[in-house]
C-alpha cells in the first residue's frame, strides 16, 4: 500500500512539472548582439532580435541590444 502511495506522488510530481516546467537556463548559452543605427526603433529591435532562438531586444540610445539562446557557445 504504502509502495502505490508514493508512485502515486511521484507521477503526479511529473505530470505537474511536464505540464508547467521550465527549462533550465544556462548562462553560458546566451549570446548577445548589437544593432547600431541612427535611431533604436523599439518593434524594428524586437522584431531583428526574435530572429535568433528565444531572442529579446532592449533599445538604448542608438543601439538595439539583443540577446539570444545559443547552442553553441563562444
Amino acid at each position: 500500500m504504502k509502495t502505490s502511495y508514493i508512485v502515486s506522488h511521484l507521477l503526479l510530481l511529473l505530470i505537474f512539472s511536464v505540464v508547467y516546467g521550465h527549462g533550465v537556463r544556462i548562462p553560458e548559452h546566451w549570446c548577445h548582439k548589437l544593432i547600431h543605427s541612427s535611431n533604436c526603433e523599439m518593434q524594428k529591435c524586437f522584431q531583428e532580435c526574435t530572429k535568433e532562438p528565444y531572442g529579446i531586444g532592449e533599445c538604448k540610445d542608438t543601439t538595439c541590444f539583443c540577446t539570444y539562446y545559443c547552442t553553441n557557445p563562444p
